[in-house]
């Protein structure tokens, strides 16, 4: 943060900045009860589930962001650190010790989403340098207690606390939670910072804790709930919707927080060209005897369905899931689908731009495929793969498959898409393989220049249906390659399941040319409101920064999902050509505060 005595401009913009991250603060913490797991906490007698977030130096954080910014494919997004840093990194470290630790801990309280803080200070008083000074600039009211520590308050907002000592800040929402004479910060972090990590998360928890952060949590989820309201000229359904969306998330998040015994996640960034990585990991363990601890228990038990299909090791995108559904998402997913009914409905009739044969169509397709769904909850897993690659110079195959419990249904939604999708043209029936019907569409006109920037030469779309499956196919010789891949699933499963059950390497660089495919298939024109104008805007811009980030470069991501026995451990990998996409991003927005 910075005064307003540095400039009249930043100091508009250190305002405006302040006012935005109130609001970012209170959409942080519905994200963190929502995802669970991306922070955590110390575990004492651990009646609160409290998350950790390290990072051991904010100035090499910054040293990475320049690097990644400054790798910007453009002259212009790259001089943007510059004004980033001095109108924005540094309006908020006025004050604070760049080169050690800071952390931030989130409290599950029953009354309240509490926080603690450790910030290095530098400068605590100084008068255009110093950190409380800065508090004041930005709005902030603060007055001494005794012994270093200070009431600081916002105008109609609850105060929290700070404490000085040992060279930190220590803020909290609660003054017990920051008595005096606090073991130095980087001794209490030490085991996380010994991982030599940029970014680390952690969640310990104790059995002895288990029933009274259960309550807890559940006295504090009542204050989440309470934030979905009705919206004026709300459809009743969306608003149900939206309830019962959040419901199921907390019911995640109740148990990831509660019952999880150990979680850590990290991520670290090779800021070294050429051939700069980030990688992020992530480890996590339920208490026994837990429905947790039962969940993990499910997974890479079974083999996948399609565990004899190979993917291929140097793809366009590869993928492989075989995610265990237990009883409590089989109970959510059935209610959301239940929900989604009537919703989807009243989307697909208020359509503008369609007639309504083809409105209808829509509707007749939506609830077969709802029904599939359902129906397929009954497998007590999402078993799926994809795999596009090149063939070739120039030319690309896509064969993908999902399991499913009566395939034959997807035979009526492919005889309605010529109904409800003007120009395709539809065959039923036009190749038979190992008891799977193969259906023949081709693109129409209006979609073939997009459609071959993916697969050039090409104009027609395979499906496949069968009683345990749903085959689909483009690309040269796609044919081919959808028979072999039915063969191989009609091998006998290996005797041991796969203990990774979700693995992916995508070329980020080349997907992105799905997204023109995409975009022709979203809605245009003059009834959009203005939140969907401003998606479509968005969506192309997202699309160029990464077109021209990402051109003749290696941009990968991979990743996958094991069981280590009573763990789950995983990893992503992005490689120097995604991270410059992410620079370019981060230079986007900052171009745009001027």
């Amino acid at each position: 943060m910075i005064q307003s005595q540095s400039s009249d401009r930043s100091g508009a913009i250190a305002e405006r900045l302040v006012k935005e991250s109130t609001v970012f603060a209170r959409k942080l913490a519905y994200f963190s009860v929502a995802l669970v797991g991306w922070a955590a906490g110390t575990a004492y007698a651990q009646p609160e589930a409290r998350l950790r977030i390290v990072a051991p130096s904010l100035g090499a954080a910054e040293d990475d962001l320049k690097w990644m910014i400054e790798l910007s494919p453009t002259p212009d997004l790259r001089k943007q650190w510059k004004p980033f840093k001095e109108n924005l990194l540094d309006a908020f470290t006025q004050g604070v010790d760049l080169s050690k630790p800071v952390s931030l801990d989130l409290v599950f309280r029953k009354d309240e989403l509490g926080y603690e803080g450790r910030i290095p200070v530098k400068d605590l008083t100084g008068k255009n340098t110093g950190f409380l000074p800065n508090l004041r600039g930005m709005g902030y009211l603060y007055k001494p207690l005794g012994q270093e520590l200070y009431q600081v308050n916002e105008k109609n907002k609850k105060p929290f606390f700070l404490r000085y000592d040992k060279n930190y800040a220590w803020m909290a929402t609660t003054k017990e939670a920051i008595p005096a004479n606090r073991p130095p910060a980087a001794q209490e972090l030490q085991p996380l910072l010994d991982l030599k990590k940029d970014f680390l998360a952690e969640l310990k928890n104790d059995a002895a804790g288990l029933d009274k952060r259960r309550e807890n949590f559940q006295e504090l989820r009542k204050q989440f709930e309470a934030l979905i309201r009705f919206k004026r000229n709300e459809d009743p359904n969306a608003f149900q919707l939206r309830k019962l969306a959040l419901v199921h998330q907390l019911d995640e998040a109740e148990r990831f927080l509660v019952e999880t015994e150990a979680l850590l996640a990290t991520w670290t960034t090779n800021a070294v060209s050429p051939n700069g990585t980030g990688r992020g990991e992530l480890s996590i363990s339920a208490l026994p005897g837990t429905d947790l601890a039962k969940s993990v228990e499910e997974f890479a038990v079974k083999p996948s369905y399609f565990a004899n299909v190979p993917l291929h090791e140097n793809p366009i995108a590869v993928g492989r899931i075989t995610f265990p559904l237990d009883s409590s998402r089989v109970a959510h997913l059935t209610e959301f689908y239940k929900a989604v009914r009537p919703v989807l409905q009243t989307e697909i009739k208020s359509r503008k731009g369609y007639t309504d044969a083809q409105k209808d169509a829509t509707a007749k397709a939506s609830d077969i495929f709802l029904d599939m769904l359902e129906s397929g909850l009954s497998l007590g897993v999402v078993d799926a793969f994809a795999d596009a690659h090149e063939v070739g110079e120039g030319k690309t195959v896509m064969v993908t498959g999902i399991r499913v419990v009566d395939g034959k249904r997807a035979d009526e939604i492919v005889q309605l898409i010529s109904q409800f999708k003007s120009g395709w043209q539809v065959k039923l029936d036009v190749h038979e393989h190992a008891g799977v019907k193969i259906h023949e569409l081709t693109v129409p006109e209006s979609r073939i220049e997009a459609f071959q920037k993916v697969f050039p030469g090409e104009n027609k779309v395979y499906v496949g249906t069968s009683g345990d499956a749903i085959w689909g196919a483009a690309g040269v010789e796609c044919l081919t390659h959808l028979q072999a891949a039915i063969d191989e699933a009609a091998k006998p499963a290996p005797e041991k399941a796969n203990p990774v059950f979700v693995n992916y390497q995508l070329q980020l660089g080349k997907i992105v040319k799905l997204a023109e495919v995409i975009q022709k298939d979203l809605p245009s024109g003059p009834g959009l409101t203005k939140d969907q104008q401003q998606q479509v805007k968005d969506l192309e811009k997202y699309r160029k920064l990464a077109s021209d980030a990402m051109l003749n470069c290696e941009s990968l991501i991979q990743g996958e999902l094991r069981r280590n026995d009573n763990k789950i451990e995983g990893f992503v990998e992005v490689s120097e050509c995604v991270l410059k996409f992410m620079g370019s991003i981060v230079a986007d927005g900052a171009k745009q505060l001027k």
